[in-house]
């Protein structure tokens, strides 16, 4: 039987779609999980597709351009609407890559030439993968850092008592993130507009400058991770790249190395192991000469790099480096920005790779989620009065992941102590869901839902904790 003649409105999407090595189904599977990440009921049936490429349909909402940014990330190169969907979009303004307009010097002209042009928080922007996202890692790393000064007059001089409220507004949006997600995000981008502002009109002398080009990195990388929470990859990666060019001009390398280990989390987080690896090791690059704190805060951060990646052997090894600088802290004080940083936010953040490490290796699985659940425990049960309701937010639903996970491996066998604290760990996530804003924490929960249910048919505490679960998501 001939077969039937493709559309000449998606043959596109079905050639792009061989060079991938993908089925329609498969595109399906990877628009479904990046849905799920962005906290989104959609779901997409997985011969939907089909009609794409052979009827020539096009997708409603925000599909056509997650079709095209899926299809981006798996060929590692640039993609646009018209080459998806073989025809001009209709919808609105097109969307901007993450490093669009990014190709300028890094010297001191290309920070305020990038920071004249205004940040695009309401038009949709494309995460990118491959060197798009780590040549400029290794780009800061290479070029030296830049002599910030200006004699421009336009908006004064910088005074001492100017450069302390710039401080105190920095400290304050990253307290905002810490306890309430990503609220505030407006707000911090509106900040972070006014003080790139300054930049580009007042004067300083180049000590000054140094300290307004850090002010402005901690600004973009809070924006970053408030954008990451909110699962606007895209958004988020643009603002960790003028993260890193800031912190680049500000001399700075241990906020060079946590926004590297940021990036390397986003990566790892998309499912793009190769890249979140080469962002871990710049992260450590750019950390040698740090305080011990900003060192331990990489090498743990990096432990999500292995775990995405599925390798123990590099993953114990940051473990052991993430040990001994705790256990030697030096007399070295860490940064101001650093003072969240404990043990017990690194131990949860190691408990969250541990889950995601436990996927990949099942003879280990056991193991690993024995010692995930003791990392999680601890950040999972913040007291409702303390900073970090987010983190507690976000590694209470991993808690439950983990208990879940644990459950499954031990069947038939298993007793009721780990349904029980998924359900204790779960309920507690529930009540911080109405102060907390976090976009990715809520697709955890929804995933929470999603294994408690076949639980459900059998337990009645199962069934009764997914009733509320699914009455309190959003």
């Amino acid at each position: 039987m001939a077969k039937e003649p493709l559309s000449p409105a998606n043959s596109n999407l079905n050639e792009l779609l061989h060079q991938a090595g993908w089925r329609p189904e498969t595109l399906a599977r990877r628009l479904n999980a990046a849905l799920a990440r962005s906290g989104s009921n959609r779901h997409i049936h997985e011969k939907t597709p089909y009609r794409w490429i052979r009827g020539g349909e096009l997708p409603h909402g925000e599909v056509p351009d997650l079709v095209v940014q899926v299809l981006a990330g798996a060929l590692n190169t640039d993609v646009t609407y018209e080459q998806v969907w073989g025809r001009p979009r209709t919808r609105g303004p097109a969307p901007l890559s993450a490093d669009h307009g990014s190709d300028l010097p890094w010297d001191s002209t290309g920070l305020l030439s990038l920071l004249g042009e205004p940040v695009p928080t309401r038009r949709t922007v494309l995460a990118v993968t491959g060197a798009a996202i780590t040549g400029p890692a290794w780009t800061a790393l290479e070029h030296p850092a830049p002599t910030l000064k200006s004699t421009a007059d336009e908006a004064g001089r910088v005074t001492p008592p100017l450069l302390k409220m710039i401080d105190g507004i920095v400290t304050q949006a990253q307290q905002l993130d810490d306890q309430q997600g990503g609220a505030a995000r407006g707000y911090v981008a509106d900040q972070f507009s006014i003080l790139a502002r300054l930049m580009r009109r007042a004067s300083y002398d180049a000590a000054t400058g140094r300290r307004l080009a850090a002010a402005l990195a901690q600004l973009a990388q809070t924006s970053g991770f408030m954008a990451f929470d909110a699962a606007d990859d895209g958004q988020a990666q643009r603002w960790y790249l003028i993260a890193l060019r800031a912190a680049h001009a500000a001399d700075n390398s241990a906020l060079t190395a946590s926004i590297l280990a940021l990036m390397s989390n986003q990566a790892a987080d998309r499912s793009h192991p190769l890249d979140a690896l080469q962002l871990a090791n710049a992260a450590q690059h750019a950390a040698r000469h740090t305080p011990p704190v900003v060192r331990s805060l990489v090498a743990t951060r990096s432990t999500l790099a292995y775990a995405a990646a599925g390798d123990l052997t590099g993953f114990n090894h940051m473990r052991e480096q993430t040990l001994n600088f705790q256990n030697n802290p030096g007399d070295e004080p860490g940064p101001p920005w650093a003072e969240y940083i404990d043990h017990i936010e690194l131990d949860a953040i190691t408990g969250r790779g541990l889950v995601v490490l436990a996927e990949h290796l099942p003879r280990q699985r056991a193991d690993l989620l024995r010692q995930a659940t003791h990392l999680l425990h601890t950040r999972a049960y913040t007291p409702h009065d303390a900073t970090p309701q987010r983190s507690a937010l976000r590694h209470g639903a991993w808690l439950s992941l983990a208990h879940l996970a644990a459950l499954r491996q031990n069947q038939p066998t298993s007793t009721t102590d780990d349904l029980d604290r998924s359900i204790k760990a779960t309920r507690l996530a529930i009540t911080r869901i109405p102060a907390v804003s976090s976009a990715r924490s809520i697709a955890l929960l929804h995933r929470v839902a999603a294994d408690v249910e076949p639980l459900a048919r059998r337990s009645p505490a199962a069934h009764t904790l997914l009733r509320d679960l699914r009455s309190a998501l959003p």
